[in-house]
């Protein structure tokens, strides 16, 4: 029977519609579990179906600037999208035969009942007819459609959470999760806070224990999903906040802080571009961990005796590394660069456009020749500009290149260099284009 489900919440919005319909027929669904998923024929349950699918939720929804705007401003109407049979003859099943002895009083009227679902036709016609092409003409069918499919998703995992808590108690619940080891993982993996959201209001105690090895906030912590450790750290489970952040694991004596320590994945560091970058991502990410433990918990070891700041030191040495070459090659290419403006610049400044008046009988010998021009003025003015721009460039550049490039130092030190600098030589290119451009 879950092969239905998982055949119809896989397509598209009226499929997750309809797959909503049968988790409330069917509560038994959300413990099923399929033994013949995907081409590897994997065992998994309905809930793992719908985490390994991070798009149908608004977590996972890429969207542009003004995709979200839109996004955000579209009202979707959940209840109209259900299919809901129409029972014949209506009116004379759901009201009462009227006869003298017992008048029917005005509220139960038949002839209003039948005007209001008359109403009720119309609207869901507008809604059913009209809607589809307003939001053609208007070119928000794409983000319509994307939010009912995030809503539908939304809904369907709160309607599998309601049905597991009624089929399970703590201890099955355990088992259940026991068996299926990958949802929550997935789930944190793929970032998807309405899952952990609506999981933690339902079974507020899996903040505790380990699944698959780890706990929810180990989990988080290892995969970089800076939400979903800020949900797990505001829930009301997190009263015990001490106790759950100095929790050592018995296996390899590792805390929350030996997690962080260590190199990301990949595919996170990918998401950045360059090494120098990267670099500074894991330190804001091991200092952000960091800033919420106690001093004393900052300094436990693990089993190898090792404290978490060696951790990272031995994790990044290598991306360390990569930093510290991009950046030389980097500063050293641009210094070059903000060196040769600096040098048309000043030169610039002695070689006025149009010369100096060479008379010597006259008291203007040695001005430039178009002194009063306002062309002239703007010139002077962006050729200042622009060597004081490629000296500044050039020093940072030359700061950059002879900086000890230190763990801290890509925190903020030389990321802030390397912007200003870059910000101080693009700032060149427009001012010394703009006494072209002028007219």
């Amino acid at each position: 029977m879950l092969e239905v489900l998982r055949s119809i919440s896989s397509a598209g919005n009226k499929p997750k519609d309809m797959a909503l319909c049968l988790i409330k027929q069917i509560p038994e669904f959300a413990l099923e579990i399929s033994h013949n998923y995907g081409i590897s024929r994997l065992s998994m349950s309905a809930l793992e179906m719908m985490v390994r699918r991070p798009f149908a939720f608004q977590s996972g929804t890429k969207l542009t600037w003004g995709q979200n705007l839109i996004y955000s401003l579209i009202q979707v109407d959940m209840n109209s999208t259900y299919f809901q049979p129409v029972k014949p003859n209506k009116c004379q099943s759901e009201c009462p035969i009227r006869d003298e002895e017992n008048p029917l009083p005005e509220v139960l009227n038949c002839t209003k009942a039948e005007e209001s679902s008359k109403f009720s036709t119309s609207s869901s016609t507008y809604k059913r007819h009209v809607m589809p092409y307003i939001t053609k003409v208007i070119g928000i069918e794409r983000q319509y459609n994307q939010n009912l499919m995030n809503q539908q998703a939304s809904a369907l995992i709160k309607q599998m959470f309601v049905d597991l808590k009624k089929e399970t108690n703590a201890q099955t619940l355990m088992k259940f999760f026991d068996k299926n080891p990958n949802i929550m993982k997935t789930a944190i993996k793929n970032g998807i806070t309405e899952f952990v959201a609506e999981c933690l209001e339902k079974f507020d105690s899996l903040i505790w224990p380990r699944i698959s090895g780890e706990t929810m906030l180990e989990t988080a912590i290892i995969e970089r999903k800076e939400m979903i450790a800020n949900i797990l750290e505001t829930s009301d489970k997190f009263d015990e906040t001490i106790t759950l952040l100095s929790r050592v694991d018995l296996d390899d004596g590792n805390t929350i802080l030996h997690y962080a320590a260590k190199r990301a994945s990949s595919a996170q560091l990918n998401l950045i571009s360059r090494a120098a970058l990267q670099m500074q991502r894991e330190m804001q990410w091991f200092k952000g961990v960091q800033s919420i433990l106690r001093e004393s918990d900052r300094l436990i070891r693990n089993k190898n005796g090792d404290p978490a700041q060696f951790v990272f030191s031995e994790e990044h040495k290598d991306l360390l590394k990569e930093g510290e070459d991009w950046l030389k090659d980097t500063s050293g290419s641009c210094m070059i660069v903000a060196a040769l403006i600096a040098t048309v610049a000043f030169a610039a400044a002695f070689t006025v456009p149009g010369g100096n008046i060479s008379d010597s009988n006259s008291a203007l010998n040695g001005t430039p020749v178009f002194l009063g021009n306002s062309s002239f003025t703007l010139f002077a003015i962006a050729d200042a500009l622009a060597l004081f721009s490629s000296i500044t460039s050039v020093l940072m550049f030359l700061a950059i290149y002879t900086s000890r490039y230190a763990e801290i130092d890509f925190l903020k030190s030389l990321p802030q260099k390397l912007i200003f600098g870059l910000t101080t030589r693009k700032w060149v290119y427009c001012i010394t284009m703009l006494p072209y451009i002028y007219k």
